[in-house]
């Protein structure tokens, strides 16, 4: 299927299209795949990226691409014509050299300007991708959705996705679900390798709550197409947490345990997530319950 170029605006379609953004990111490309092997008759996965060749790839795969910047107001309606459901994976902080200022202009402003477009554009649903770090400190047992969002400072990406998050819910018109993913990691996801450095000044004994992509895959599509949760939002992660010793055992790295031996855990808390309601309104079941499992089952 053709690319949409930047220069022509999309045609009206008699069909419904699910409109993914961040595409091109650690869980956009493996999520769009995954979208188009589950689409229903009539169903089109659109997907907004910035060049041609994530366009020509993505339409080799059988989506179709608009071509433009999330950022830009124009790009967005055209990315929204004709579109069903909005799936905003896009998010900026993993790109050597990032500022506050980009994490800023896509994962907050982007993300309200679109909401608000899709509200004005007839969108059914609009799912937002989260970051179980919009809670901030622990609060001294598993964070649940209603728990005040309190990230803030430090940590620019904890902060832009809370403040879209808020923003997003001010879109009164629109029907939003909201998905606060864990770590994410697998199937050649290089997140873990980079988290090692910081990891390496942890105890032993800190944990890190993590999800697969294939998990955050599911999660997506039972958000899309569960009736009757407007308004909802889920944590979605595995059901245990790793511990930084086993973090290193599972690459294969050594973790010096002499050196962490007098480290203490200041927040045991700290982004563990309670599962329970994605469990209970969505059907979610991790098919990587541990990431270990993914690990025996050469997923990582």
């Amino acid at each position: 299927m053709p690319s949409i170029p930047n220069t022509t605006p999309a045609q009206p379609r008699a069909h419904a299209a699910i409109l993914v953004t961040g595409a091109t990111g650690q869980v956009g490309r493996r999520l769009v795949p995954r979208l188009l092997g589950w689409r229903e008759p009539n169903e089109h996965i659109r997907v907004l990226v910035r060049t041609q060749e994530a366009a020509d790839r993505f339409a080799a795969l059988g989506a179709e691409a608009v071509i433009g910047d999330l950022r830009e107001t124009e790009d967005r309606k055209r990315a929204l014509d004709g579109v069903r459901v909005v799936v905003n994976a896009a998010a900026t902080f993993r790109t050597p050299g990032l500022t506050a200022d980009d994490m800023y202009s896509v994962n907050r402003d982007a993300a309200v300007a679109l909401a608000t477009e899709s509200a004005a554009a007839g969108v059914e649903r609009f799912v937002q991708i989260s970051t179980n770090l919009v809670y901030g400190p622990g609060v001294g047992r598993p964070q649940r959705e209603d728990d005040e969002l309190r990230a803030e400072g430090g940590y620019p990406y904890a902060q832009t996705k809370r403040e879209a998050e808020e923003g997003i819910a001010r879109v009164r018109e629109l029907d939003v679900v909201t998905l606060r993913l864990a770590f994410v990691y697998g199937e050649g996801d290089p997140h873990i390798v980079a988290w090692l450095p910081r990891a390496a000044d942890w105890a032993a004994h800190q944990r890190l709550p993590m999800v697969h992509h294939a998990d955050v895959a599911q999660a997506v599509i039972r958000a899309i197409r569960t009736p009757g949760i407007a308004g909802r939002v889920y944590n979605v992660g595995d059901d245990a947490a790793l511990t930084t010793a086993e973090l290193f055992a599972l690459t294969g790295r050594e973790f010096d345990l002499q050196a962490a031996a007098g480290r203490s855990v200041e927040d045991p808390w700290l982004g563990v997530p309670d599962t329970r309601l994605a469990h209970r309104e969505l059907g979610y079941r991790p098919v990587y319950p541990t990431a270990w499992a993914a690990w025996r089952d050469g997923a990582l």
